[in-house]
Formats: structure tokens, sequence, C-alpha cells
């Protein structure tokens, strides 16, 4: 029997057929348009804010280098228990001259009154009903209700304090803390140790004085009170206390 042979198909004309229905589509196909919106942008403004400056009274560095030796304010410590006294020092020097020069390499104290932070409170006020009643950015508002926290959390502190003016530590003194990424983490957490150390010594001794209580005695307090009242007395307390000793560190970046 034979076989049959397929006839072939002529497929010459199959290119034209899609040339001719890609552009049948391409005609009768309706697409969506962009939205634009015409709006003038505002041209690049440099804007160079000058760095405050510190004054070197003010900043207490305690430096670790690669060999894990220490140094604060320049000077080398051996032994790192002291690092704790020379913290007392900084906060101490000039505690019992507030609002007086006193020429030395320490920070200065300050005081401020009752009707001081009055007017303060008073004037935050006056600029967040502005600010609300204008449509400013919730940011810039929230950032001055933080402000008139602060405040309103001086002057609770200064009625606790029961005297007319509230001493306080300049506001840019500072522990920095630099170390090298080579430096040993005990070195490190040494240095946080002696910190935390000082910090506490000079939170609790006050506190002794004031009320005849310990400073951890204080937290535990507020920490376990179920009495709303009692708890605001002694998170009060606890400001005050952290008012008159702030704990700013700032850690620097390790270097290489």
């Amino acid at each position: 029997m034979s076989k049959r042979e397929v006839q072939e198909i002529n497929a010459g004309s199959m290119a034209d057929i899609a040339f001719l229905l890609l552009i049948f589509f391409l005609v009768t196909t309706t697409m969506d348009k962009d939205q634009a919106y015409i709006r003038s942008i505002p041209k690049k403004i440099e804007v160079v804010n000058k760095p405050v400056e510190v004054e070197k009274r003010n900043i207490l560095a305690i430096k670790a280098n690669t060999q894990n030796q220490l140094m604060v304010r320049g000077e080398i410590f051996s032994d790192p228990d002291k690092i704790s006294e020379f913290i007392l020092k900084f906060y101490r020097t000039n505690e019992k001259s507030p609002g007086q020069y006193v020429d030395n390499d320490m920070p200065l104290y300050s005081v401020i009154t009752v009707d001081q932070i009055q007017q303060n409170i008073d004037f935050i006020v006056s600029e967040i009903e502005a600010m609300e009643a204008a449509g400013s950015p919730s940011d810039m508002v929230t950032f001055k209700y933080n402000q008139l926290t602060e405040w309103e959390k001086k002057q609770r502190a200064l009625k606790i304090y029961g005297k007319n003016q509230l001493p306080e530590i300049h506001f840019q003194a500072n522990i920095r803390i630099e170390v090298m990424q080579a430096t040993a983490y005990s070195i490190f957490a040494k240095i946080q140790t002696e910190i935390e150390e000082a910090i506490y010594q000079l939170r609790d001794e006050e506190s002794m004085r004031l009320w005849n209580v310990s400073y951890g005695t204080l937290k535990r307090k507020e920490a376990n009170e179920n009495d709303k009242n009692k708890v605001k007395e002694e998170k009060d307390k606890l400001d005050l206390l952290e008012i008159l000793y702030p704990a700013r560190l700032i850690e620097v970046t390790p270097k290489i």
C-alpha cells in the first residue's frame, strides 16, 4: 500500500495577516491617560547650621584606646574604679555656687525660680494655641507639648524641693564616651558601670538628705505602689532627683 503524502500548508500570507491584526488592535484599543499634577517645585536651599559650641568645662570625655588604656579628660587612669570619683567631682565642684561664675574647669550651675517657670509655661501654652489655630504641622505642636511637659515637671519638682529656687547643672554638661572598635567590651562595660554608680550615688545621697529614704527605695515604691496618688508623689520625687543630677551621656561611634 502506498504511503499517502501530506500536503504542505501555504503560510506565505500568515505574516500579512498578523501585521493586519496588529494594526487593527493598535487602532481600536483605547488607553488610559496618566494623571499629572502641575506644581511648582521649590529650589533647593542650602542651610548650614553652625554647630552649637560646647564649652570644654561642660564635657567629661572618657576615652579608651586599642590597648584598653583609659583616659579621662586627657589624664590616663590606671585604676578604672576612680572614674566614678571623677564624675562625682564633675557634678559637685560648683554645686554650692548656683548662679555664680566660678573660675575652674567644671560645669557651672544656674537657678530657676517659681516665677520663671510659670512664665515659660504661659509662653509655651500661648505658642501652642497659636500654632493649633494656624494649623501648624503636628510634629511641631508635639515638640511644644513636650517642652510644656518638661517645664511642668520642673514646677512640681520645685514644690517638692521646698525652696524658692531650683538649682540646675549647665544644660550642656555631658559625659562623652569615646572607644575604639578594638577596645575590649569589658572596658566599655566598666565605663558604663562607673557612670551608673556615680549618678546613683549622687541621687541616693540627695534622696536621703531630703526625705531620709534611699534612691533605690523610691524606685521600688514607685514601681510597686498601687495607690495612684502615692505613685505620682514618688514619681515627682524621682523627677526632682533626675533634674538635680541628670545623666546626659553621649556615645561616640567607635573608631577603627
